[in-house]
């Protein structure tokens, strides 16, 4: 570590050595026809001095680096297609410009200027929609190098957790206030969404291997599905006719960083970050390729604050590699073959021992994936189809005590002890088509997608948990009450999903365009088979100059359900391997604390089960979406865009207990059932319908109903601005209103209400992720003696907080009870405020190989965004002093100020 430190010391001292800069700019693009990609197109740049040529590789993109200062022709050819030319301004010393090209096949009657915009009224034309550029990749600052997180340079995606949280965790991102489970996630055009946790996708891809991102937020195409919200669509890296590549190191070293929030004491924080990737032609100039390695480790102290303050070293190790070819295998043929993997692993995930768990809660954890693709593109005169098939071997979750023993909480206070081992294997098979076809003024596409996943299951948890009532331990105190699993769990689950579509992009004239689309999914994991999903969109270019464009939709959409869900049936099912036993304290067979049974308990007045059940019909969620939106080129370089989103989700999943006790409506503070804490739950019990059910002793019986819903809508305005060679500035504000009646997570506690009887009233409240206000920018500068500056700076509302007594004041076993007077999510955590920033410069040791040193602060100003607070209002008129108070943790706040040195190696 102190030798890579040193080194990105010295590196960053080269800043002010101009001797080896060199005046060059880069022209790339993309090119494409009948809305796919054309791979090993013939592109030539000429100047008045030069002239320079290049083929495009298997996602239809090509780069130049030339002298800077003068315009130049672009010009590009492909058999059977009309050439295309393209005129390149002037540029300026280190400026890029990104040209991409349409071309026509030949044979078509229809006469369309291929130099003037067009609009594509699919996915690019109508959708709500951010592009994250491979030059947003590579600049722009980040926490840990996540792809993913590079979401949120679009408004319309929140985190759900704190930015520097890792594992499969990492990529929980709500898109438009939904749930982030409900986020869904595209490789090459493949599904990879993870069918059985779904908060990440099964195939993590890195910075380095990627070539771009889109972020999907409303009214997408037919083409695009799985999710009522939002989608990230990730395309890898291809080589190309030359070889390029790179070699990098971003290091973190621990003493100039920031103390974590609410620390009373630097902590260790450390991080390395490396990497190299290679591309260009092989064996010829029919195949090229594209390999990738990135590796991290971590050292990051967890901040504990109760009950004495203290530290938990963690220890994260990450690897990402990737290898991928392309062959042209004839003009019109062409094939890509893709192989990729992960690794993760750490002994404190999420800095899960931090704020109240103490060291004996943690657990060493575990995710890898490997795995890989094969698509194969053929074009037939005016028709080009794409073919794909991709395997994936994955462990979403494994993991293992650090300490196996008994768990002892006091909410709001401490937690200790953990003993569940378990781990969770699959493989996915998917195998999709694509055809475009374009016929004069219409652009057909018609696919579909198969995907099968199998999963094996293993958990064992050999001790149980004690729960006392919330704070610090009081004298002559005893538990409250006492649960444990008794069994071992070893299932295997499976599912099935198929999707189609078909859709129309057509001119209907030379202003107008509309796209017309109808997509099925089919989950066999739920009672649907009527998942039909029109979606329709109009674009209108008003003066018919390109410059003024009107775009409307509307779509309806289907959420699919994850395999978490098939789990909990199968493993707290009346028939289940597993068994899970509450005891009230007093009860029959109540163990002597700190003891652990050795045995189930007996009789009706012993231990009683908690039920998670299946519906008698489990139906997919889904989503009626409008969008508007307008466009204006306003000239210099500067675009305003104005669109507005409603989205209303019907049929959402919700927890509904059907043995639930009879409502007790309190009505001032400090008011319990039974009339005391200690005899609320035994009091409850008592009420309940069913005191056995498929003849066991019961508690809850939670039924996953299709009986919650939610509404969303949003007004984004957005400004792009080119300002010359110096400036670019991208910022986006978002106003949004949400509301919902149930966030569910797949856990039996999850979006349950505070009362049985009222949930039309008392649980309408916002959702768990909206933020009202949210804004964010991006800007790159060119500086005097050509250091570059760019910057991110996010400003948003705080997060809903729910507030709850924390006692279980009606005994049914759910701790949300709220305060008399209160809604759900009724609170709020302060304003977040980030501003990343990096500071760079590139040097040219010759004509193709530079160097770059630069400087990264994530959080400059040191800002403590606190994503989780205490929400214990507790039992008074007025809130205890501790409610609203912010909990330490990396996924409880992000991250404090962190600054880090890089350096890359670019050929």
């Amino acid at each position: 570590m102190k030798v890579l430190g040193a080194i990105g010391i010295c590196l960053f001292g080269v800043f002010s050595s101009p001797w080896i800069y060199g005046q060059v700019v880069e022209v790339g693009g993309r090119v494409t026809v009948a809305t796919s990609p054309l791979r090993n197109a013939q592109v030539t740049l000429s100047g008045k001095t030069y002239r320079l040529a290049a083929r495009t590789d298997s996602d239809g993109r090509y780069s130049f680096q030339l002298p800077g200062n003068c315009p130049c022709t672009l010009t590009v050819e492909a058999p059977g297609l009309h050439t295309a030319t393209r005129t390149v301004p002037v540029l300026r010393t280190g400026e890029a410009r990104s040209v991409d090209v349409m071309l026509e096949l030949s044979g078509v009657q229809d006469s369309i200027d291929v130099s003037a915009k067009m609009w594509d009224a699919g996915n690019g034309g109508v959708a709500i929609s951010q592009t994250v550029s491979r030059q947003d990749l590579s600049e722009l600052p980040t926490v840990t190098r996540s792809t993913a997180k590079s979401a949120l340079l679009d408004p319309h995606v929140r985190q759900a957790i704190g930015l520097g949280a890792d594992y499969q965790d990492s990529n929980r991102l709500s898109i438009n206030a939904a749930s982030y489970r409900n986020t869904a996630y595209v490789l090459d055009g493949t599904t990879t969404y993870d069918w059985i946790y779904s908060v990440t996708p099964t195939e993590v891809v890195s910075m380095g291997a990627t070539q771009e991102m889109k972020v999907l937020t409303g009214n997408y195409s037919a083409q695009y599905g799985v999710s009522t919200s939002g989608i990230l669509a990730i395309t890898t890296r291809a080589g190309g006719p030359q070889y390029h590549g790179e070699a990098f190191a971003y290091i973190r070293p621990s003493g100039i960083q920031a103390s974590a929030p609410l620390a009373a004491f630097h902590i260790p924080n450390e991080r390395e970050d490396w990497g190299a990737l290679v591309g260009g032609p092989l064996g010829g100039d029919r195949t090229t390729f594209f390999a990738s390695y990135e590796g991290a480790q971590q050292t990051r102290g967890a901040y504990i604050q109760s009950p004495l303050p203290g530290f938990f070293n963690g220890k994260v190790k990450e690897y990402y590699p990737l290898l991928r070819f392309d062959r042209q295998l004839t003009s019109t043929q062409s094939l890509m073959v893709r192989f990729n993997g992960n690794h993760y692993e750490s002994n404190n995930v999420n800095d899960r021992i931090s704020g109240f768990n103490q060291p004996s809660t943690g657990r060493y954890a575990r995710t890898q994936s490997w795995g890989g693709q094969v698509a194969e593109q053929a074009v037939f005169h005016n028709k080009v189809n794409q073919a794909r098939f991709s395997f994936v071997n994955y462990f979403p979750d494994t993991a293992i005590p650090l300490q196996s023993s008994v768990s002892v909480v006091r909410p709001n206070y401490s937690t200790e002890g953990y003993s569940t081992a378990n781990w969770v294997h699959a493989q996915s098979y998917t195998a999709g088509d694509l055809v475009s076809i374009h016929q004069r003024r219409n652009d057909w596409k018609i696919g579909m997608e198969l995907s099968y996943l199998r999963a094996k299951d293993y958990s064992y948890t050999p001790f149980g948990t004690y729960t006392f009532a919330s704070g610090a331990p009081q004298p002559n105190e005893h538990p409250l009450s006492y649960s444990q699993t008794f069994g071992t769990a070893f299932l295997q689950y499976k599912q099935t999903e198929l999707n189609a579509f078909v859709e129309d992009n057509v001119k209907l004239n030379s202003r107008l365009s509309a796209s017309l689309g109808l997509r099925y999914e089919f989950q066999t994991l739920t009672d649907n088979d009527a998942n039909f999903a029109p979606r329709l969109g109009l674009a209108w270019d008003i003066r018919g100059n390109g410059k003024t464009i009107l775009r409307g939709a509307y779509g309806l959409f289907y959420d699919q359900y994850y395999l978490y869900i098939s789990r909990r049936f199968l493993t707290l099912g009346p028939n289940a391997p597993t068994a899970t036993y509450s005891l009230n304290y007093g009860a029959a067979g109540f163990p002597t604390f700190p003891n652990s049974l050795i045995a189930p308990p007996n009789g009706v007045s012993g231990g009683k089960r908690d039920l998670y059940l299946r519906p008698a019909r489990l139906a997919n969620p889904y989503a009626s979406q409008v969008s508007a939106a307008l466009e204006q080129n306003l000239g210099h370089g500067l675009t305003l865009e104005i669109s507005g989103l409603y989205v209303h989700t019907l049929k959402q999943m919700r927890v509904n207990d059907i043995n639930h006790p009879v409502p007790f409506i309190r009505t001032a503070s400090g008011q319990y059932r039974g009339g005391t804490l200690a005899g609320a739950a035994a009091a409850a019990d008592a009420t309940r319908p069913y005191q056995t059910y498929a003849r066991l002793p019961v508690r809850d019986i939670a039924v996953i109903e299709n009986t919650a819903s939610s509404a969303y809508s949003a007004l984004d305005v957005g400004i792009t601005q080119q300002a010359g060679t110096r400036l670019r500035l991208a910022a986006h504000y978002v106003l949004s209103n949400s509301v919902s009646y149930a966030m569910f997570y797949s856990d039996a506690n999850s979006g349950v209400p505070n009362e049985w009887n009222n949930l039309a009233s008392a649980e309408r409240g916002p959702g768990d992720f909206y933020q009202r206000d949210r804004f964010v920018a991006n800007a790159w500068a060119q500086l005097p003696a050509r250091f570059q500056l760019v910057s991110v700076v996010t400003l948003a509302s705080g997060l809903p907080v729910n507030p709850i007594t924390g006692d279980d004041n009606n005994g049914d076993s759910y701790a949300v009870d709220r305060p008399v007077g209160y809604a759900r999510n009724s609170f709020r955590t302060p304003l977040q405020a980030n501003v990343d920033a990096a500071f760079s410069r590139r040097f040219s040791l010759e004509r193709h190989l530079q160097i770059e040193a630069r400087v990264e602060a994530d959080n400059l100003f040191n800002r403590h965004n606190f994503i989780t607070v205490n929400n214990v209002f507790g039992e008074g008129a007025t809130p205890l002093a501790s409610f609203l108070t912010p909990k330490s943790g990396i996924t409880n706040a992000d991250p404090a100020r962190q600054f880090q040195l890089a350096a890359r190696l670019i050929f």
